[in-house]
């Protein structure tokens, strides 16, 4: 009688932690709008020294990557894991980045997410061109929450860009400036108490 109920419990856990029982709530701090279209195109740029492009280009990216901190409902440091590939019934392609979370910024999420880019939207063709010299890199990541008003259901809009030194620090600065985060590291904050 206690193997049966022990195989029960087992098939029944994964059945719980699938249905999200202990993932971090997914809160919306605005309705996605055409304005955040562009901006959360589900796609990457490679920029890594933005000085170097000077000019009207520079005021583009900075205009963005402000727009991109403003409206962000998560600002994380991630590392993509895996990438993968697939087509539907209709030979559309759509991209699965899943990273790991290794600086939360701005917001709560959970360690691992799932980034996904269709064919069709803006950004795919960023990560299609790019795809294997994703794997294994650190970005920032940028999300906003959309809501399907057809079916409720929430998905992540993102923009990733790469986790140079110098646009870290321009997030922090925009940070700071934008959401009062003077520290915006998160996951590195510990305090260790010692006794003697």
């Amino acid at each position: 009688m206690h193997r049966r109920l022990w195989v029960a419990l087992w098939l029944f856990v994964p059945v719980l932690a699938a249905c999200g029982g202990g993932q971090v709530q997914r809160s919306i701090s605005s309705p996605f709008t055409a304005e955040h279209e562009p901006i959360f195109a589900n796609g990457l740029d490679l920029v890594r020294d933005p000085e170097g492009m000077g000019g009207s280009w520079l005021r583009t990216w900075e205009d963005e990557l402000d727009a991109r901190v403003s409206n962000a409902d998560l600002v994380l440091g991630v590392t993509v894991r895996t990438i993968r590939h697939d087509s539907d019934l209709d030979r559309r392609s759509t991209f699965r980045l899943f990273v790991h979370v290794d600086h939360r910024y701005y917001g709560e999420v959970e360690e691992e997410l799932v980034l996904v880019t269709r064919e069709g939207e803006a950004g795919f063709p960023t990560v299609r061109t790019n795809e294997r010299r994703l794997l294994d890199q650190q970005f920032v990541a940028f999300v906003k929450w959309q809501r399907d008003e057809a079916t409720e259901e929430v998905r992540a809009r993102w923009h990733l860009s790469p986790a140079t030194e110098t646009v870290v620090q321009r997030v922090r600065t925009l940070l700071a400036r934008h959401r009062q985060i003077q520290n915006p590291d998160q996951s590195r904050e510990r305090v260790i108490i010692r006794r003697h």
